[in-house]
């Protein structure tokens, strides 16, 4: 007996994709200071019909298409509530989340950002995203049919992206409004870059409120036109136009959340909502072992993926070792010591970080009075244990304890099939190359 395919639930309304017309391609055209006789209402019908007769056609239909929020774009559509970005709705799709929610909205959006989603690609190794980004295309062309072009090239290349190719009707609802106003009336170049986020739907009952797959495509275009208002005969204008789209379709819900928590451990507080300064990614060194679940998860050390399995290091129980004691209280001589010491983890298998990543941790240890701080820096060095000679010395009259910080370690597991999280080693340790000395002992049998 086959196993029931897994499906998502998702609440979706249909509605009738928007079409481009000719009054709103001519307000678009009129807006940018095209108003030469080729942008005449008479002759915009046979554009509209010659770019819909050279857009795919594709089988993943759209249940919310996003573009950017312009303080004037708010002036007249509200800003799109539960996303951590600030998008408006820049045109209806095949269907749209009933009532308040934007089904997945929040994960999708986290994952279409271009640095979340170029991480997954390079470092997931089940992540099935796809980037286009073809070579810029160019030429001479008038400027009816540079902006022609960029219908045509950017719906081909977003639908491109998928596999099942992106419904007709969605693909003109996306360039319903892709002409860019000019910041500056009066610039002499059309020079505009805009994007769309696009949520897919693949195959959706609405009888059972399910869907076989959900994802998102993301597609951004840059088009440049010299001197696209000139009015000379039959002017040619040079024009560059350079698309990227990301696009991923999921089939697994589980697979979603692992792809979700996954750049989200990694890029913790710099992700793209942050602006501004960059921020260093931080990491928690917990006072004790915390509870196996998502926020200890977040607030822990990713390790690199070798397989699907998305873990984390946790580090906990900040604490000293002693590595060596030096008594020259009875003597008038200087004593100098030298020991071998090895640092890292003491894990059976070796722990990988990926080469830009880097994660500031810091900690503190108060031992008979004394306060001895932590400050660490993971970053690839830390991949492997490496062992050092180092050396203290007492002078006369004097005694000197040595110490060695250390972390403890274990491993947190999360299992997209029940979306849970447990620990799966006994306890290791982070040996660091933090060393202190006291002239009391910190710790006992010292």
């Amino acid at each position: 007996m086959p196993i029931p395919r897994k499906r998502f639930p998702i609440a979706l309304s249909q509605t009738t994709p928007t079409q481009l017309t000719v009054q709103a391609l001519k307000k678009q055209l009129t807006d940018i200071g095209l108003t030469c006789p080729d942008s005449h209402e008479s002759k915009l019908q046979a554009y509209i019909d010659d770019v819909r007769s050279q857009l795919p056609q594709g089988a993943i239909q759209t249940y919310a298409i996003l573009q950017p929020a312009t303080q004037s774009l708010l002036a007249s559509v509200p800003r799109v509530n539960g996303l951590a970005g600030d998008f408006v709705v820049s045109a209806k799709g095949d269907w749209t989340p009933d009532g308040t929610g934007m089904g997945y909205g929040p994960e999708l959006e986290y994952i279409q950002y271009s640095t979340h989603f170029d991480w997954l690609k390079a470092n997931r190794p089940g992540f099935t995203g796809v980037i286009d980004a073809p070579p810029a295309y160019t030429g001479k062309y008038d400027s009816i049919d540079a902006i022609k072009n960029l219908f045509v090239e950017v719906g081909a290349t977003a639908s491109a992206t998928l596999i099942k190719g992106l419904n007709k009707d969605s693909v003109e609802a996306v360039l319903s409004n892709a002409i860019a106003p000019l910041d500056d009336t009066t610039a002499k170049d059309y020079d505009q870059t805009d994007s769309r986020v696009i949520f897919l739907v693949d195959n959706y009952n609405p009888q059972t409120s399910e869907a076989d797959g959900i994802g998102v495509l993301s597609v951004e275009w840059h088009l440049v036109i010299k001197d696209y208002t000139e009015k000379k005969k039959d002017p040619k204008h040079q024009t560059t136009l350079t698309i990227t789209a990301r696009s991923v379709l999921y089939s697994s819900l589980e697979d979603m959340n692992a792809d979700y928590l996954a750049a989200q451990s990694h890029f913790k507080q710099s992700s793209f909502l942050q602006s501004g300064i960059p921020i260093k990614n931080s990491v928690d060194i917990f006072a004790q072992l915390p509870p196996a679940n998502r926020d200890t998860f977040n607030r822990s050390l990713p390790r690199t993926a070798t397989t699907n399995q998305l873990e984390a290091i946790v580090l906990f129980a900040p604490n000293l070792q002693n590595i060596g004691v030096i008594d020259n209280t009875h003597s008038s001589a200087t004593t100098t010591y030298e020991k071998s010491l090895t640092t890292g983890f003491t894990f059976t298998s070796s722990q990988t970080f990926s080469a830009e990543a880097s994660f500031e941790a810091s900690a503190e240890v108060v031992k008979a009075g004394v306060k001895i701080g932590f400050s660490i820096s993971f970053t690839e060095e830390w991949s492997k244990s490496t062992t050092d000679t180092f050396s203290f010395s007492v002078g006369p009259n004097k005694k000197a304890f040595t110490y060695q910080g250390y972390l403890q370690a274990r491993i947190l597991r999360y299992n997209p099939a029940d979306d849970s999280f447990a620990y799966v080693n006994s306890v290791a340790r982070f040996v660091t190359n933090i060393l202190t000395t006291s002239e009391v002992p910190l710790v006992d049998n010292a």
